[in-house]
């Protein structure tokens, strides 16, 4: 069974910088991943128009897996994935994720770290991944596509993630799948439960 992993991930986060600031800063989240589909969610915002640079450090040259990041507006809808470094800035490895956006516009954003093999979902009016429902595999015992055995993989689950030039940015908390399930559930018993009362009450 899956432990949350969106609170350990919180747990484990560092910032470069605090979380508010009045002006455009560098910040840096970390953690661990544990499964193919883990996934780590990240609000950012930016008060003007101005260039952000958003990119991974922790490939390594393969000590830990290939990640993929994934842009999504204020509602959720996906922008962009962003998948290897992109040769515009030095920083990330071969297999790290990283792109600098000139003049990306004010306004609230999220943006996602998976696996290479979970993910994003192009096109999508809400947030997915392509291994959503399937069943987690370990690190240990999941060979990820773009592994390289020539390049030294070690399947370690560390990440690192950069957001260059952003107003506010924090881990967002994000509830579970199985956790969504059990709310949902409790809100239809409790309509349930109204609907009896109210036709007993009719009698």
């Amino acid at each position: 069974m899956k432990t949350n992993f969106a609170l350990r991930s919180l747990a484990a986060a560092t910032l470069g910088f605090a979380a508010l600031t009045a002006q455009a800063a560098d910040f840096t989240f970390s953690g661990q991943f544990s499964h193919n589909t883990d996934v780590v969610q990240i609000d950012f915002s930016l008060n003007s128009s101005q260039a952000v640079t958003l990119f991974t450090d922790s490939w390594k040259s393969g000590l830990n897996f290939d990640p993929t990041l994934g842009l999504y507006d204020a509602q959720h809808a996906w922008l962009q994935t962003i998948d290897d470094n992109d040769g515009s800035f030095a920083g990330p490895g071969y297999f790290d994720a990283g792109a600098v956006l000139p003049a990306f516009a004010a306004g609230h954003y999220r943006l996602t770290l998976s696996l290479a093999g979970n993910d994003p979902i192009a096109g999508a009016k809400s947030i997915g991944f392509t291994l959503d429902g399937s069943t987690p595999v370990a690190l240990a015992d999941w060979v990820q596509p773009s592994a390289d055995i020539n390049a030294g993989d070690q399947k370690g689950g560390y990440w690192s993630v950069h957001l260059n030039g952003v107003d506010q940015a924090a881990i967002a908390a994000v509830p579970e799948p199985g956790s969504v399930a059990l709310m949902l559930a409790g809100l239809a018993g409790l309509a349930g439960l109204k609907l009896r009362q109210r036709q007993r009450q009719a009698r």
